[in-house]
């Protein structure tokens, strides 16, 4: 279900939140092969300030604990609409970190988002038209393509912010 939360500052909406709940799909090979689904909750972040990306924390049912990927709203956007392009296994070196594609299901779309770290791949499906009511959202915020400015002036920020006065 989702639960958009905007929230606004001197300069009108500065982020929006949602909370999504999804299922993460694991490859269990012992005792016998098979495939064991568990809910996730997907809590959704995306701020002004970070106009490039998307903060995604994930936390499975009764755990307390949670994991942050930071992903680039322009990969799930264009992962909302095509698959993303199929890795062989010739070269794992260049195997991107964030896969998404999206599968038609009878009565309802689903969003993938391959998740891989040196500690392992994770499966996340998610509800694709939640996933798109979040990214419209988003678009209220930071028009496509108006990053530019935005990112440029974050990063001033930190800048000065890090070295103190320069005099």
């Amino acid at each position: 279900m989702t639960n958009i939360q905007p929230t606004r500052g001197g300069f009108g909406l500065d982020e929006v939140h949602t909370q999504i709940t999804g299922r993460i799909y694991q490859l269990q090979v012992a005792p016998a092969l098979a495939m064991r689904e568990l809910p996730v909750h997907v809590e959704m972040t995306y701020r002004r300030s970070r106009p490039l990306e998307l903060e995604m924390r994930f936390r499975t049912c009764g755990e307390t604990t949670s994991v942050t990927w930071c992903i680039g709203r322009e990969l799930l956007t264009a992962g909302l609409t095509t698959a993303s392009p199929e890795v062989t296994d010739t070269d794992q070196r260049f195997t991107p970190d964030i896969q998404i594609s999206t599968h038609a299901l009878p009565g309802l779309d689903w969003t993938l988002i391959t998740l891989s770290s040196p500690s392992g791949t994770a499966e996340i499906g998610l509800p694709t038209y939640e996933l798109i009511d979040f990214i419209d959202r988003t678009e209220d915020i930071v028009t496509p393509g108006a990053e530019g400015p935005l990112v440029a002036e974050a990063d001033l920020v930190a800048l000065f912010d890090d070295q103190g006065p320069l005099w």
